[in-house]
């Protein structure tokens, strides 16, 4: 596994042992990122804050922060998981003035998205297959005010999950394999309170 573009392209990271974190495939971290960094949707990964949900690795959260992103912040319940995060970032030997940028937080995403004060143009959420986190995910981006009408949501499930997106438009699905990706953002009527 390795960071597939930007400033760290090459470094490797360590994956994850056994079955218990499910990495995202490079194939799809390739076009996910072709998506970010290409002119469709007018995001500037430069100027953008990144939060990334159920890090696992934290493969997605570094490759923005390769490609230029202003903070990362990663999430994630699992203890395995917060290490490996730690692990892969301290392989890229950032220093530690843009280290500050990035901010590591073990927890249940639903619960410690409260205490997070910063508004994310680019939130990456790919957890567990058979979890519901994702639905929980965009109720609570929403209501502790972490996205606005220009911030994108990047949700990767399994290709038959279906799951409700309220006060959400959806702005396109691709399907990888048994990989779905569903790009959100929020419905023009929806309100920010």
């Amino acid at each position: 596994m390795r960071v597939i573009g930007g400033k760290y392209k090459g470094s490797k990271l360590l994956p994850a042992d056994g079955f218990k974190i499910r990495p995202t495939s490079d194939r799809l971290k390739e076009s996910l990122f072709s998506i970010i960094t290409s002119n469709k949707y007018n995001i500037n990964i430069n100027s953008c804050n990144v939060l990334d949900i159920c890090s696992g690795t934290g493969s997605l959260g570094i490759e923005a922060f390769s490609r230029g992103a202003v903070s990362v912040y990663f999430i994630d319940k699992d203890h395995i998981s917060i290490k490996l995060v730690h692990k892969n970032i301290s392989k890229l030997k950032i220093n530690e003035q843009i280290e500050k940028n990035i901010k590591i937080i073990k927890g249940e995403a639903t619960k410690v998205l409260k205490n997070i004060k910063k508004n994310f143009q680019i939130v990456l959420i790919d957890p567990p297959y058979n979890s519901d986190i994702i639905e929980k995910c965009l109720f609570k981006l929403k209501e502790f005010n972490l996205i606005n009408q220009d911030s994108y949501i990047f949700a990767e499930s399994s290709k038959t999950k279906a799951f409700n997106y309220d006060g959400y438009q959806i702005v396109d699905i691709k399907i990888y394999g048994n990989s779905k990706l569903t790009i959100l953002k929020l419905s023009t009527s929806s309100s920010i309170e």
